[in-house]
Order: structure tokens, then C-alpha cells, then sequence
């Protein structure tokens, strides 16, 4: 079924329009239904190249670390399987006042299962 939304979404000018529908249809599937969001994210292989769901959540997790203050490389990094390593204090932050998406794209990026 999301090949043939991806197939129907072709129709669209072009990439960046698909990327846009596909991560907002995303953010509102979070808020619907969690266990099929957590589906995606195990399978998020079947959004690309369209939609990177991993970029999503390492750029989300990297930007409220820095704005909060905390610096890459330092208090916080990805290693090579893209799981996220930060101290407690920028852990804490980073999982304090989420929407629903944001702390579903967190569990992936930290590597929560629930």
C-alpha cells in the first residue's frame, strides 16, 4: 500500500513536493496511530529515497541539543549504526516536551523499543 501512495504521489512536480506530502502525512499518522508510525520508523527503508525518516529525527535531535546548548562531538553523538550518545544532562533535555512524532523519531535515533 505505501508503494502505491509513493507510485500515486509520482503525479507531483517533483521530489522535494513528494517529500513534503510524505512528512506530513508522517507527523499526522504519529498522532493516529503510534504502533503504525513505530512500523514505519523499523521500516523506514520503504520511504526512501522520497523520505528520509532517520535525517528527520538526527536533525531534530541535533537542533533542540544545540539550541539548548549543548555541542556536537561534546555532550552528544551519532555512531556508526546512527544511534544517538549523549550525557544524561542533554539526554534529559532532549526528551523533555516532544509532540508525539518527535519522541517516536527519539526512540528510534536512541534506540528505545517499546
Amino acid at each position: 500500500m505505501l508503494i502505491a501512495l509513493k507510485n500515486f504521489l509520482t503525479v507531483l512536480p517533483n521530489p522535494k513536493c513528494i517529500e513534503e506530502v510524505l512528512t506530513v502525512a508522517f507527523y499526522q499518522l504519529a498522532n493516529i496511530d503510534m504502533d503504525s508510525c513505530r512500523w514505519l520508523l523499523r521500516n523506514h527503508y520503504y520511504l526512501m529515497p522520497e523520505m528520509d525518516v532517520l535525517y528527520l529525527a538526527k536533525a531534530f535531535a541535533i537542533a533542540k541539543l544545540e539550541n539548548c546548548g549543548f555541542v556536537y562531538g561534546k555532550d552528544f553523538q551519532f555512531d556508526y549504526q546512527d544511534k544517538l550518545q549523549l550525557n544524561e544532562r542533554a539526554k534529559r533535555r532532549l526528551l523533555q516536551d516532544n509532540c508525539t512524532v518527535n519522541s517516536l523519531l527519539l526512540e528510534k535515533i536512541l534506540q528505545i523499543h517499546n
